[in-house]
């Protein structure tokens, strides 16, 4: 793999932790946000030639897509819908079936916490204090799962020296 490639797959990487990271403690993904992570998508593509990028472009329309549906049942925020997008695209049309696979995990270990913030809302420091918040508003940080799901399906890839 070209090392500029592979450079700005940990910069994607790092990107979407942050996304996480705020959707975790805000419940909230800027448009900011997956505008920036659009481009650094669209950047990846670049460096590789745009080999590929229709059927990469076919899964992030896809989510994209499955992600509106559960928006209009009331299901998913906006920005986690829109940020499903490039997502799809980083993730590609091959790595699509791991990342469900991936996305799954990290919805059930989700659902796990936030149940047992629910058990035990009596948590100390920063994490668990805001595990007991996201318990008790009954809103779910899809961004953490999402983000968990692209980078432990990509990670083998970026590890490729």
């Amino acid at each position: 793999m070209e090392l500029a490639h592979q450079i700005m797959l940990w910069l994607c990487f790092a990107f979407l932790a942050h996304v996480a990271w705020q959707d975790f403690l805000a419940l909230r993904i800027r448009n900011r946000d997956v505008a920036i992570f659009s481009a650094m998508v669209l950047a990846l593509l670049a460096l590789r030639g745009f080999d590929g990028a229709l059927p990469d472009l076919m899964a992030g329309l896809l989510l994209f897509g499955l992600g509106f549906v559960m928006w209009m049942l009331g299901g998913m925020g906006a920005g986690d819908v829109k940020l499903y997008l490039p997502l799809g695209v980083f993730v590609g049309w091959g790595l699509l079936p791991v990342y469900v696979v991936f996305l799954l995990i990290g919805s059930v270990i989700m659902l796990v916490a936030v149940l047992l913030a629910r058990r035990f809302p009596s948590y100390r420091g920063r994490i668990r204090a805001r595990m007991t918040d996201i318990a008790a508003s009954r809103a779910v940080p899809y961004a953490v799962p999402m983000v968990f799901g692209a980078i432990l399906t990509l990670l083998p890839r970026a590890l490729q020296m």
